[in-house]
């Protein structure tokens, strides 16, 4: 026991003759404060890599470089903004249909990347997200980062996107993936 002399915590349940000591890291389960914090860090990647021509892979290094505390969720961040600029044109795409009256060149930056990534997160993430959280989630971000009004629009806009059956958004996901 003279070897665990000197450590800031008790190990209670640590035998050294018993246990093995290795490297390996193990990373716990991500939880929902995680998601939610890595979808913030994804808008704002989204937000400068739609307002400038900075590359995708510098703008996620800096992010993580001046972000050590998003660590846990970096595979979440880079898997929502690789996700959305992937699918970008088919995200658009079905914005456009359910929002025709504003192009969506000119919805803000904000709003339009919120509606992004939920939109990406609704239809074509893998890991399923209940729909009530990805539209809870959505809002919130237009609340603390769009207009005025924006969380009622980017409302409006998933709740009809989340009414329809996924089936009708098979094509437009299937040509996208198929480039």
């Amino acid at each position: 026991m003279e070897l665990l002399n000197g450590f800031p915590f008790e190990l209670d349940d640590f035998d050294p003759e018993e246990d093995e000591i290795t490297s390996e890291v193990l990373r716990p389960e991500l939880g929902a404060a995680d998601r939610t914090i890595a979808r913030r860090a994804s808008l704002q990647i989204l937000y400068e890599l739609d307002s400038t021509d900075h590359d995708i892979g510098d703008v996620l290094a800096v992010h993580f470089a001046e972000r050590p505390e998003a660590y846990a969720a970096r595979q979440i961040i880079r898997r929502i903004v690789r996700g959305v600029m992937a699918n970008r044109a088919a995200l658009d795409a079905i914005l456009a249909d359910y929002a025709p009256e504003w192009p969506i060149d000119q919805v803000a930056v904000v709003d339009r990347n919120i509606l992004r990534m939920a939109v990406y997160e609704h239809l074509l993430q893998k890991r399923k997200t209940p729909v009530p959280v990805i539209i809870n989630e959505a809002v919130h971000l237009a609340q603390l980062f769009g207009a005025d009004h924006s969380h009622s629009f980017v409302h409006g806009v998933l709740g009809a996107i989340t009414a329809e059956p996924k089936q009708k958004f098979e094509i437009a996901i299937d040509e996208v993936d198929s480039l």
